[in-house]
């Protein structure tokens, strides 16, 4: 075997774990805007129920 074959196995499999290492790295993104967009969610809710409350105790 030459020794083009080898350099083309190496580069193959560069390839196949440059895209695998891509992929983990974006989901983990996504997970992390995931979670926040939930923490956002949470604070907005936390918000209105404080606003709701101060209203019904300003009206009692």
């Amino acid at each position: 075997m030459s020794l083009w074959f080898y350099v083309t196995i190496i580069v193959g499999f560069s390839l196949i774990y440059y895209g695998y290492d891509k992929k983990k790295s974006y989901e983990f993104k996504i997970a992390e805007i995931e979670l926040e967009q939930k923490r956002l969610d949470l604070e907005m809710k936390k918000i209105e129920c404080g606003v709701t409350e101060e209203r019904q105790d300003e009206s009692d």
